[in-house]
Order: structure tokens, then C-alpha cells, then sequence
């Protein structure tokens, strides 16, 4: 197991499916759905940014639906970073899937569902499903209208419930039920028929489209097991249940918390991205350890960050210099800090984006009762 987490995350990346920002979002939906896949690209001037399922939950009119209007940024990561980073970064950002990126360049993708694919390979999972289950589970009643249904999925960023009924377990509904059955095309609507189209369509009940034969053991049950028959039968989840009592669920989310747990978090983890190998040429450590005594400063004033990822571009070449462009991100539970930097020279550029992190330590302790941004 902890051969494979220290593998780097290109070792388990996927081809990813890109779209440009002005295709249609029903172009996009057919492609998903013809490949059996949770998320795509999408590729917009210099920056790509990432639509899922869950996403599409916003489309009213796919077909009249630029994917550019619903995609949100994607959180790139190093080709060597770690496996046990990506999964840790996926956690705290809670991010269905991560950009490999290499000197700006898109090198693949890598989802929560391609880990636990390896995993379920591998045979190295050996807890019951009672020891990793999630038990505050958020659930529908199956006479619930689907407008319910979508909005707890979007809310919550799930993308399966179980479905109740009188406190007994009658099924699930994944993300697949919604989307591919309920968001079509309709072009030749007027804009008040695709209106009241649209409010009947989310006015049915959910155990209209709901699944009847959803994936159910009991806690006891091994998890690797689960894990292999969710991914056999195209599951979204594994539902816990001991008498059709629903006492928890199971999805790649749970597993990789699982995995993390044994994970030290000492230090800071700081990737860059981009740093050239020729002409001015700062070395990797170098340019890590300056970061690092920055952000050690703001670690000890506010809350652990997760992970800092710096990319570094080349914006012009001037009188035999080069003008460099720092585009950093700090991430931390829930929030995404993004700083920009330039300067010329890349210890220049470096410099000036400590100094920006450094401002903002200065400007929150002054002004203790402000909202930290950390």
C-alpha cells in the first residue's frame, strides 16, 4: 500500500476527455454518457478548468448551453507529486478529479474513480465496511420531487443518495438517473414551453427514475469486496444496511479518507510547476525553501494550509530578459487563495510573491478581528 501511495500520480492518470469552452453543453452530455465518464476538460485560452456531472445539474437547456458558462477551475498537480498528495488535495479541496499539468502543458487527469480502480485491483484494503462507512448519511424520501433531489445533490457536491421511504431503504438515485434522464435537448421549444417543460420534468418523484436495485451489504461486509462490486456494476455507492436500515454509505471519498488517516501532515506541501531548465534557472530547492520560510510564518499565525501550488510562465523576452509570471494557489478546507506575481528575472518574480504573502500576515495582524484569509 504505501509502495503504490509514494508512486507519482502519472503512473495512474487517464487520457482526459477536452472540450472547448464553446461547445455545447448536449455535445458534452452525449460524450459523458457514451463513455461512462464523470468529468471532462475544458480548454479556454490559456486556462482549463473542469465540468462534471454534477455541474450539468445547472443546465436547464443543454442544447442553448455553452460548457463555458458551467465549468469551474480546475486544481492542477505535478506528474511527480505523490498519489498520497493527489488524494489528500482531492479531500481537502473536495475535488472529483485533478489536472497533471507539466510546464504548463495538460499531461492527463486523474479522478477519485481511478484510484479506487487501482485499488480494487491491488487486494490491499482490509477493513469492513462498518469501520470506513459514512454514517451521517443525507438521503430522499421516494415521494420527493427530483427538483428536491438536484438540489441537495448540487448543495451537498454528492452524487448519489439513497432513497427512503417510512424510514426503510428502497433504493438510490445517482447523478446518472438526473442527468442523462432528465436534462435533454429542446430546441425547437419556445422559451415558455422549455419553461414549463423543464418544471414538470423536476416535478416527478424520485421513485419514478430511482434505482430498485441498488448495491446493499451489511457493515461487516469487506470493504475491498464493496469496493470491487461497486465498480463492477457501475455504482456510484455502496449502501450499508441491516434489515433495509440504512446505516451508512460507501463512495471513493470514504475510502481515500480512510487512507489518509495514517498520513502525517508536519510540513507544508509546496509543488511547482513550470520552473525551467535552461537559461535563468533557479534550483527546485531553492525556490521551495524561499516559499517555505514564508509560508511557515503564516502556518504558525493561522489555520494549516494543505497544499501551494505555484505555476511559473514565461510572459515575454525583453533585452536578453525574461519576464516571468507566478500564478500561485493555496489551498486550505473549503477556500482557494489565488495570488499573482511577476517580475524580471525568476528570483525577481519569486521575491515579489513572498512579499505579497507576507503583506497579507502583516495587514491580518494588525487587524486581528477582521476575517483571516487563511
Amino acid at each position: 500500500m504505501k509502495g503504490f501511495l509514494a508512486q507519482p500520480v502519472s503512473q495512474i492518470m487517464g487520457k482526459p476527455i477536452i472540450f472547448p469552452s464553446d461547445a455545447k453543453a448536449s455535445t458534452l452530455l452525449g460524450e459523458l454518457r457514451r463513455l461512462n465518464r464523470f468529468e471532462a476538460l475544458v480548454e479556454s485560452r490559456s486556462k482549463t478548468r473542469i465540468v462534471t456531472l454534477l455541474d450539468l445539474l445547472k443546465v436547464s437547456n443543454p442544447s442553448r448551453t455553452l460548457v463555458g458558462r458551467i465549468a469551474r477551475s480546475a486544481i492542477p498537480i505535478a506528474s511527480e507529486a505523490p498519489i498520497m498528495e493527489a488524494l489528500d488535495l482531492m479531500i481537502v479541496c473536495r475535488s472529483w478529479g485533478l489536472v497533471i499539468k507539466e510546464g504548463g502543458e495538460v499531461l492527463g487527469i486523474v479522478s477519485q474513480y481511478d484510484v479506487v480502480d487501482r485499488l480494487s485491483k491491488m487486494h490491499v484494503i482490509s477493513v469492513s465496511c462498518g469501520e470506513v462507512m459514512k454514517a451521517d448519511v443525507v438521503s430522499v424520501e421516494a415521494d420527493d420531487r427530483l427538483s428536491k433531489a438536484r438540489s441537495i445533490m448540487r448543495g451537498h457536491d454528492l452524487p448519489y443518495l439513497p432513497v427512503l421511504e417510512d424510514s426503510r431503504l428502497r433504493g438510490g438515485l445517482s447523478i446518472e438517473d438526473l442527468v442523462f434522464n432528465m436534462i435533454q435537448p429542446r430546441e425547437s421549444m419556445g422559451r415558455e414551453d422549455r419553461s414549463g417543460a423543464s418544471s414538470r420534468l423536476w416535478s416527478i418523484k424520485v421513485r419514478s427514475v430511482m434505482d430498485r436495485s441498488p448495491l446493499i451489504v451489511d457493515e461487516d461486509y469487506p470493504a475491498s469486496k464493496a469496493l470491487e462490486r461497486m465498480l463492477a456494476r457501475n455504482k456510484r455507492a455502496c449502501l450499508i444496511a441491516k434489515d433495509s436500515r440504512l446505516l451508512g454509505i460507501l463512495t471513493p471519498r470514504e475510502i481515500i479518507s480512510h487512507l489518509l488517516k495514517s498520513k502525517p501532515r508536519s510540513e507544508p506541501l509546496i509543488y511547482v510547476i513550470g520552473l525551467p531548465r535552461a537559461g535563468d534557472f533557479v534550483e527546485l530547492e531553492e525556490v521551495e525553501a524561499k516559499l517555505k520560510r514564508t509560508l511557515d510564518k503564516i502556518f504558525r499565525q493561522f489555520k494549516p494550509i494543505a497544499e501551494v501550488v505555484v505555476d511559473i510562465k514565461r510572459r515575454k523576452i525583453r533585452g536578453g530578459r525574461t519576464l516571468y509570471g507566478l500564478n500561485a494557489r493555496i489551498y486550505r478546507p473549503g477556500k482557494i487563495i489565488a495570488l499573482s506575481a511577476e517580475g524580471w528575472y525568476l528570483s525577481e518574480a519569486i521575491d515579489n510573491l513572498c512579499r505579497k504573502l507576507n503583506k497579507i500576515r502583516s495587514r491580518e495582524r494588525k487587524q486581528p478581528r477582521r476575517r483571516a484569509l487563511f
